[in-house]
């Protein structure tokens, strides 16, 4: 037995991404774009965070940081994708009253991800470094690989 505790899902989560990070930027739009700069934040189902900073600029990482924590607070208030939450809400498809959020504070760019812990509970997840698109790719690969984490399927846009 390891003397060592377990590690939660959304600590898991973090060093997957972590572990991700050098592939997504062998994408030379994606290297282009981050200067391999970049953050995920990871809030739990008991309200924790969790993240981790990518590369050695101290101003993009605070960019890259401040927009992971928008897509991931929004994720938590809303249990929606980043992205699709807005499509739902400005179709007229969703009410927008009950999530507490007003529409200023939408963050609309894609890369926040909703998923359910082994016992059902949302726990949210968001990237920031990369294109919208791949910011998701890389937390659905990363949740992927954690037994009992899932997507929440049903409040994200695009087929995973």
């Amino acid at each position: 037995m390891s003397s060592f505790p377990q590690k939660s899902p959304a600590e898991q989560l973090v060093d997957e991404v972590a572990n991700l990070v050098p592939s997504f930027l062998q994408d030379p739009i994606d290297l282009e774009m981050s200067k391999g700069n970049a953050a995920v934040m990871v809030i739990d189902a008991a309200g924790r965070i969790h993240g981790q900073l990518f590369g050695d600029n101290a101003a993009k990482n605070r960019w890259c940081f401040g927009i992971a924590n928008r897509k991931v607070i929004q994720v938590w208030s809303t249990g929606y994708a980043t992205g699709f939450f807005e499509e739902l809400v400005y179709s007229g498809k969703l009410d927008d009253e009950p999530f507490g959020m007003s529409r200023p504070d939408f963050i609309g760019w894609e890369g926040g991800v909703p998923l359910h812990t082994a016992d059902g509970a949302l726990m949210a997840a968001a990237f920031s470094g990369f294109r919208g698109v791949k910011d998701i790719e890389i937390i659905v690969r990363a949740a992927a690989l954690i037994p009992g984490l899932s997507v929440k399927r049903d409040r994200v846009r695009q087929a995973l």
